[in-house]
């Protein structure tokens, strides 16, 4: 896996223009897997000279959910939710928002950013076992994005046929 792959999905400058340093780093020929550390340290880099941008940090939850790094994956997750709804206008709590919070239809920039974050979010609680905790999380990303413009519903249907199985093993 590539650097650039961690870029995949995640949309990219405010208003169309990327930095160049992110630019840089998406072009870089690094591979993650035999260069993890150099990676992580990449990355760190980038999200300390770029604070608004969210990308770095998308780029980097990705790679610790991965790594089976939960608890950092967490993290950064968490600090793109509240950065992307600061960015936005709207409040951070996936719980309190409903689809009159912000204007979800064709996301972009920080809207974007923190739909495909919530669907992280389920993902890494997906990984970690946390069914139902998933399930809320991305039943909230679906009720947020109608359309479904950042593939929460795959993830969602995941962890449906998850919660199927186990009632299904435990009858």
């Amino acid at each position: 896996m590539q650097l650039r792959d961690l870029f995949i999905d995640s949309p990219l400058g405010q208003g169309g223009v990327t930095p160049i340093e992110l630019q840089r780093l998406i072009n870089s020929d690094l591979d993650v897997l035999t260069d993890w550390r150099r990676t992580e340290g990449l990355l760190l880099d980038a999200c300390e000279r770029l604070p608004r941008s969210l990308e770095p940090h998308i780029a980097l939850y990705k790679m610790y959910a991965y790594a089976n790094r939960f608890e950092d994956a967490l993290a950064q997750i968490d600090y793109v939710l509240t950065q992307a709804a600061a960015q936005g206008g709207f409040g951070a709590d996936w719980t309190k928002l409903n689809a009159k919070s912000a204007d979800w239809n064709h996301a972009q920039g920080p809207l974007r950013h923190y739909l495909y974050s919530l669907k992280a979010l389920g993902f890494v609680r997906l990984r970690q076992g946390r069914i139902d905790e998933a399930r809320r999380v991305l039943t909230r990303l679906c009720t947020l994005d109608p359309e479904d413009q950042v593939g929460g519903s795959v993830v969602l249907g995941m962890a449906e046929r998850l919660m199927e199985d186990a009632a299904e093993a435990a009858s």
